[in-house]
């Protein structure tokens, strides 16, 4: 029988742009070459671990865990994980040589890696292995030290010595020599094939990937190349036939696989308990924070039967917590929301957690689960694999004094952020490709724009020859190569970067679990894997590692500004618990007067919420929840208007549905509809609900995805379902498939949006000022939030020096003064310095300005241009005496000398358009003048309408209009049509455009800042557009192409 042959050295596209294949990939590939165990070792990580080890799982192969290292004389060595105490070593290992380190230079020093040698296999690695480098620099005897210093180390049965053949003419040679100095050591050897790719298929990517991770091309990488094609994943029998003169080198890969017994299944993980008073304990303390929460939310006055209820549901959920040991996570949760509100700092809830009735009791969620029927068993269930997970949204401006504060807690060993991996999209793969195959930088960027035009998304197969490209690639095999191979690195991962606010703390070190390094933030450290992979670990091993999300939300930093604002004035005291909405916030959205509330001002949002006409917390939910890319793409939100408006009947699948679906009009919007579809009519528990809606998830197979539905249809069939109801069913559940949006996330995000909303209906000037200070957040750009907050009638102010702060500062009601901050360059430093000195007695004059603040000439040019000396004398003097004056120094600057030598000659004021030009150019924004202001004349005697008359013209009437194109859109659910939103001085406009107008004038719908459109008025339930027929630029304006917007994003 012949010796079967187990790959020990192994790379993953985790190696990052080394290997080129998914850890799935290889698996696969293994199982068809006959395999039954695998190992993976990606350089100086274990990033690819938890898929690899779901892969091997579900293929039937055995994994075993290793990696290579690089140790700190650039050298490297491969090390696998014989048992869970090796296991533990080699994340201790990795997390070593990344400590202290820069992001992408890890070393190890030999001294840490002898402590950590327990429970490990040592391969001498490639030839980048201290001991094969040692052999081609210094001889025999210097190979053999190297390799008796290793054996002292790891044993004599745990260092191998590590054989290739790659059928290069060295290869016999090198072996020939390794062998010898293993014989006169009585150290064992071991084939591998130092595999970097799974087939042929994939080897002209991996020398694509080598020049992209050394910044060079093919033409010029040279010996930075593998010399052939012969570094992939082998069937036994070809290593076999690679191998025959050294048969013990193929059985010893046997030898190590038998020894390698650590399963990813021996992981333990435990959550750090709270310390507690004496002989108290986390649940006790838990339901005594339960049944205070109670009394003061659920009073037995005026309604006894609700407190009942939910008496009842905090009970039940608090078995599922005390099932899980979760008791001593809320309490930490609650620990953290504490030192929130300790420190000022505004909090809320996201995600499935508001769905739980304790979560509300304990005071972390603003929402009151029952009053809107959100469902517990999305949150968490007994019969779940993993655990629930909590998302807390803070502050986005104070969210590092929280993430330090877990830091300080529980300690940097055991507290990490979560990873993220940054994967090529289809645009940055054909850049990096292009270059890599040659071509210019401008090339390779015409190249992925071009590609970008014709993409919707990056699954879509790319045109062979698109239009337009580099004439040196354009209608070529190379331009279809560099598509070709892009499409293969699409996905595949570029490097690694930090989660959005995933944190995992232990009671035990975490790199006891998965190895740690510092993120390039300062003061953060990250574990090896993303969000995904810990999902993995909880639903294929049962190894759950709970994560806390603490996520910067900025509109939570406008709303605590606004709020401290106007305790200071003494107007209210708002706080998110048990804010009550202004009644006339419903009219507000319906007449699509959202811009900066909170998810309600984006196009769409502006397009649908005329057409839901909310009016309540229910129906913001709904609007929030409807314009997603899946329920969008499914046209569900203009599903639901059309029925709520009565131009579309309601209809139910089967009379049991109507009262899961009866909000949404009989469309299923919300995951908790899926689940609850199962339960009602497939009988499913809530456990096996969840799994179903997990199914539908955009990480899920098509496979997965049809298997779950297929059963579905079985039992409901078994329940007496007609097959015609049950698949209809099947269909409804099967489009909503992908990106539902869990409802009981919507609550508290429509929440928040009714809130922001009330506060620019009563208080607008502080309203602004907050959004204008909590920068950068939202949809629209200063520029479009201060000609609104002239709409609303909202005094703008300009910059002054002896009014101005940093902020943007409210004045009396309805005046609002524009901050420095708002200057574009201008420092926050300067700012300072100049707020400093004015405490001390207003300027008096520019001279008196300079002198008092020292600040340079840049800093005093930038005012200047805007008006910020008005008040003393007019711009374009300032702008002289600014550069007479930045010079000056010692005597020169005795008070009123420096007047004196600064007196300029006769200079004309600058009228009103350089005054705005010089604005536009300085901070975005005139509080002057609009920049489409300039061309009215021309606009109104060619006929264009302002934007805001539309609405009162008849449907499908001739139109043309004149403005700013802000933001430009193009879903990829949208069948090819292209959204542009226009903004002129009254306001904006949702311009559609079809895909043949698209094609015609693509050069101005692109790229023409200030244009004319003409087109027809459509009315649709109260939401105006303009059809687009024609575009014309509106030349002369230089500062317009500078305006911020948003492009096709």
């Amino acid at each position: 029988m012949h010796a079967m042959y187990t790959e020990l050295h192994c790379h993953s596209y985790l190696s990052f742009l080394d290997g080129t294949c998914s850890p799935e990939t290889l698996i696969t590939r293994a199982r068809t070459l006959g395999m039954t165990t695998l190992a993976l070792t990606d350089h100086n990580g274990m990033y690819g671990l938890p898929r690899f080890a779901s892969a091997a799982e579900k293929a039937g192969i055995k994994a075993i865990y290793g990696s290579e290292l690089t140790l700190d004389n650039g050298s490297h060595l491969v090390l696998l994980a014989r048992d869970r105490r090796g296991y533990t070593n080699l994340c201790r290992a990795i997390t070593n040589a990344r400590k202290d380190r820069q992001k992408n230079d890890p070393q190890l020093n030999f001294d840490t890696l002898a402590q950590h040698a327990e429970g490990l296999i040592a391969l001498s690695a490639c030839e980048n292995g201290e001991l094969t480098q040692s052999l081609y620099t210094n001889g025999h005897k210097a190979a053999l030290q190297i390799a008796a210093r290793y054996r002292d180390v790891f044993g004599i049965d745990s260092y191998f010595i590590e054989l290739h053949n790659h059928l290069r003419p060295e290869d016999g040679r090198r072996n020939a020599a390794l062998l010898r100095v293993a014989t006169e050591l009585e150290l064992p050897v071991v084939a591998t094939n130092n595999v970097h790719y799974a087939d042929l298929d994939h080897s002209l990517l991996h020398h694509v990937v080598t020049c992209i991770r050394n910044q060079t091309s093919l033409d010029a990488a040279g010996p930075l190349l593998r010399v052939n094609d012969e570094y992939r994943l082998k069937s036994p029998a070809a290593m076999r036939a690679l191998f025959s003169n050294y048969p013990q080198a193929i059985k010893n890969t046997q030898v190590i696989a038998e020894q390698c017994i650590f399963h990813i299944r021996d992981l333990h993980y435990e959550f750090p308990q709270p310390k507690l008073p004496n002989s108290q304990t986390s649940l006790g303390l838990l339901k005594q924070a339960a049944a205070h929460g109670l009394t003061r939310l659920y009073p037995f006055e005026p309604d006894p039967t609700v407190r009942r209820k939910a008496r009842t549901q905090a009970a039940a959920e608090l078995r599922v917590m005390h099932k899980w040991n979760l008791a001593g996570y809320l309490m930490v949760f609650k620990d953290l929301v504490e030192f929130c509100q300790r420190e000022n700092i505004l909090v809320s809830l996201r995600g499935s957690a508001p769905a739980s009735t304790l979560l509300y009791c304990l005071g972390l969620c603003p929402i009151d689960p029952l009053a809107h029927d959100l469902l517990f068993e999305r949150f968490a269930s007994p019969e779940r694999s993993e655990l629930p997970d909590i998302d807390l949204d803070i502050e986005h401006e104070k969210r590092e004094r929280v993430i330090q504060y877990v830091y300080r807690k529980y300690g940097r060993s055991h507290a990490a952020m979560v990873a993220e991996v940054n994967t090529f999209r289809h645009k940055s793969a054909v850049r990096d490709i292009a270059k890599a195959l040659g071509l210019s930088t401008t090339q390779a960027q015409q190249l992925s724009k071009k590609r970008g035009r014709f993409n919707h998304g990056d699954s879509a197969p790319p045109p062979a020859n698109p239009e337009g490209t580099a004439n040196e690639a354009s209608n070529s095999c190379l331009t279809e190569q560099i598509f070709e191979l892009a499409r293969q690195l699409t996905g595949a991962p570029r490097h690694l970067s930090i989660h959005v606010g995933g944190f995992i703390i232990s009671s035990q070190p975490l790199n006891e679990i998965v190895p740690q390094e510092p993120a390039r933030m300062p003061n953060r450290t990250v574990i090896a894997w993303d969000k995904y992979d810990l999902e993995s670990l909880a639903e294929d091993f049962g190894v759950n590692l709970i994560k806390l999300d603490l996520l910067g939300l900025g509109m939570l930093t406008l709303l605590a500004k606004a709020f401290h604002e106007l305790r200071t004035r003494g107007d209210a005291d708002y706080q998110l618990h048990g804010f009550q909405y202004d009644p006339r916030v419903y009219e507000m959205l319906c007449r699509a007067d959202t811009v900066g509330l909170f998810q309600l001002e984006s196009r769409a949002q502006m397009s649908f919420l005329p057409r839901l006409k909310p009016r309540n917390l229910d129906d913001v939910a709904i609007s929030i929840g409807a314009i997603r890319p899946g329920p969008g793409a499914a046209h569900a939100g203009t599903r639901i208007a059309r029925r709520r408006a009565g131009i579309e009947p309601i209809s139910y699948p089967h009379p049991v549905l109507r009262k899961v679906l009866k909000q949404t009009q009989g469309v299923i919007l919300w995951q908790e509809q899926v689940m609850q579809v199962a339960i009602c009519c497939g009988g499913y528990t809530p456990g096996e609900a969840d799994q179903l809606r997990r199914a539908m998830s955009n990480k899920r197979s098509a496979e997965q995805m049809n298997r779950a539905v297929g059963d579905l249809k079985e039992r409901m069939l078994a329940r007496g379902f007609t097959p015609r109801v049950a698949d209809r069913i099947r269909e409804m559940i099967v489009g909503f498939a992908g990106y539902g949006f869990p409802r009981a996330h919507a609550y508290p995000f429509a929440h928040i949006a009714l809130i922001s909303a009330t506060l620019k209906l009563r208080h607008p000037a502080i309203f602004y000022a907050a959004l204008l200070n909590s920068q950068p957040m939202g949809f629209y750009s200063p520029h479009t939030i201060l000609w609104d907050a002239s709409r609303h009638g909202v005094s703008i102010r300009r910059v002054d020096m002896n009014h101005s702060f940093w902020d943007c500062t409210v004045e009396g009601s309805c005046g609002l003064r524009l901050g420095f901050r708002m200057v574009e360059g201008f420092a926050a430093a300067s700012a300072r310095v100049l707020t400093t000195a004015r405490s001390n007695g207003a300027y008096r004059s520019v001279a008196d300005f300079i002198r008092r603040t020292g600040l340079n000439r840049d800093q005093l040019e930038r005012l200047a241009q805007v008006g910020t000396f008005t008040d003393v004398t007019d711009r374009r003097k300032a702008t002289w005496m600014v550069g007479e004056l930045a010079n000056l120094s010692g005597p020169q600057f005795i008070p009123g000398l420096a007047e004196k030598l600064a007196i300029p000659a006769k200079l004309p004021a600058m009228d009103m358009r350089e005054r705005v030009e010089r604005d536009y150019m300085a901070m975005g924004y005139s509080p002057e003048r609009h920049i489409v202001q300039d061309y009215r004349d021309r606009l109104n005697a060619i006929g264009a309408q302002h934007l805001t008359d539309l609405p009162n013209l008849p449907h499908r009437t001739p139109v043309q209009v004149g403005g700013l194109i802000i933001c430009r859109q193009q879903p990829a659910s949208a069948n090819g049509f292209t959204f542009l939103t226009m903004e002129d001085e009254t306001g904006l406009l949702n311009i559609i455009v079809r895909p043949n107008v698209f094609d015609q004038y693509r050069k101005d719908v692109c790229g023409t800042p200030l244009i004319l459109v003409r087109g027809y008025i459509s009315h649709e339930q109260d939401a105006t557009s303009l059809i687009s027929e024609h575009f014309t630029p509106l030349a002369g304006s230089p500062i317009a192409s500078t305006m911020p917007r948003r492009d096709f994003h």
